[in-house]
């Protein structure tokens, strides 16, 4: 057996052994340090100890090749930590082949997953819908169930999984598709329950029936219309919880808060938009779901907002993108982070308050929609004493034409209410925030790192 100090020339010294041969050089300093040079040419670092005496087997662990990562000299800082282990009577070989075991279980996950992802990606999912069952079961109006699923579904929804999208996806989904009228929601509505039962009933594995996250959500009324608003402590769980989301979402929860306006028209905010002479946002007719443009005056806490934010490199002037020529999207899943994150407020909150766990885990956010901050805004202005048509005005929810001439006038018009009920608002969300009457009209906001 030979021996020596093992270093990098020792081992690249040490001969190739004849065809089903091994050779070993032993550390002569660190006693159970060596390594192993087999017919091929390949040498390897190991450690040889045995614990429970001479009547106990040996037992070898392989440290890893020789060359890069594995020095001589990182080999035999890694054999002295697996002698400690040995010392310790923490057999290395056992710790090594549950690594092993944790690694293969990591792999099978991962490769089932990839399965999941490959057969039940909604839209992949949806195309084998329309193919094995709307085909066959709806002879009359299939095409009509492919049109909304192309149209409305797959474009929010893309290629994730159906196990992993939630409850409040879907209402928040459905919201939106209802903003277009009370048909276009229902039917979404009809057509995602069918695609969820089908896949709870052709892929019980992945998807068993008491899963489904379309079965606690309730079918949108025939008006078309919602009545849910958030209550001032939810709204402020919404607004802290926005401050932890970061650019650029948090920024345009918080606008959505403060300005009642579309997500869709927030999001695309453009700074050719901005007057920032006038302190005011005027968004322009192409960009609004009715057509129509409309003034939105800034309180100075929406100024705030909008005076902190990073200037992107943009052709199109985008205050929030990551591309630089789209708006930025996937709603749904800073939905759900917002959702956790209020959660979280909420629970640790109470548990300072003294809350049994048993009611701590009872705590849930109720299901609500970023839609719902319209009406939230609305709702609120008019309990401060605003008339309706002023906060119609405000949300840009007013019906007639309003062409030509017309169009210019109304678009100013209320100009002075609009901002004093967008100011007052403003403090509003301060004093529920804060939990204390506001001394100014400008809510605090974290600095931008």
């Amino acid at each position: 057996m030979a021996t020596g100090k093992i270093t990098k020339r020792s081992v690249d010294a040490i001969p190739v052994p004849d065809r089903g041969k091994r050779e070993h050089l032993w550390d002569d300093t660190l006693k159970g340090f060596g390594v192993m040079v087999t017919d091929k040419g390949a040498r390897s670092y190991l450690v040889q100890y045995r614990i429970g005496g001479r009547g106990a087997p040996s037992r070898r662990v392989t440290i890893g090749k020789h060359g890069s990562p594995w020095t001589a000299e990182k080999a035999r800082i890694r054999a002295t930590e697996l002698l400690e282990q040995v010392r310790r009577k923490d057999d290395p070989f056992d710790a090594a082949k549950a690594k092993v075991a944790a690694d293969k279980a990591v792999k099978a996950q991962q490769a089932a997953s990839a399965v999941v992802s490959e057969r039940l990606g909604f839209s992949t999912f949806a195309d084998r819908f329309v193919k094995n069952y709307a085909m066959v079961n709806q002879q009359r109006s299939w095409k009509e169930t492919q049109g909304i699923i192309n149209r409305d579904l797959k474009p929010a929804l893309g290629e994730r999984p159906l196990p992993e999208i939630t409850d409040a996806d879907l209402v928040e989904l459905i919201e939106t598709i209802g903003e277009r009228g009370a048909s276009p929601g229902l039917k979404a509505y009809k057509t995602l329950r069918m695609i969820f039962g089908y896949a709870c009933d052709k892929e019980r594995r992945h998807m068993p029936p008491a899963k489904s996250p379309m079965l606690g959500i309730k079918p949108p009324s025939k008006a078309g219309k919602r009545e849910r608003t958030l209550s001032d402590a939810e709204l402020r769980l919404a607004w802290m919880a926005a401050g932890g989301l970061g650019w650029p979402f948090g920024p345009i929860v918080r606008l959505l808060i403060l300005t009642g306006q579309r997500r869709d028209e927030v999001a695309g905010l453009a700074w050719q938009e901005i007057d920032k002479a006038a302190n005011h946002w005027l968004l322009p007719g192409e960009r609004s779901k009715n057509g129509l443009p409309n003034l939105v005056p800034l309180s100075p806490s929406a100024r705030a907002i909008v005076d902190d934010l990073p200037v992107i490199k943009s052709d199109a002037g985008l205050l929030f993108t990551t591309t630089g020529d789209t708006a930025v999207s996937g709603f749904s899943k800073v939905k759900a982070r917002l959702d956790a994150s209020m959660l979280d407020l909420m629970r640790k909150e109470a548990a300072e308050a003294g809350m049994a766990d048993a009611a701590l885990k009872r705590l849930k956010v109720e299901p609500w929609t970023l839609h719902d901050l319209r009406r939230t805004l609305a709702t609120g202005c008019q309990r401060l004493g605003f008339p309706t048509e002023v906060t119609e005005a405000v949300i840009n929810h007013v019906s007639g034409s309003r062409a030509g001439i017309v169009g210019v006038y109304q678009t100013y018009r209320y100009e002075k209410e609009k901002r004093a009920a967008l100011e007052a608002w403003a403090r509003h969300v301060l004093e529920a925030v804060s939990g204390r009457p506001a001394e100014s009209n400008v809510i605090a906001l974290e600095r931008r790192a």
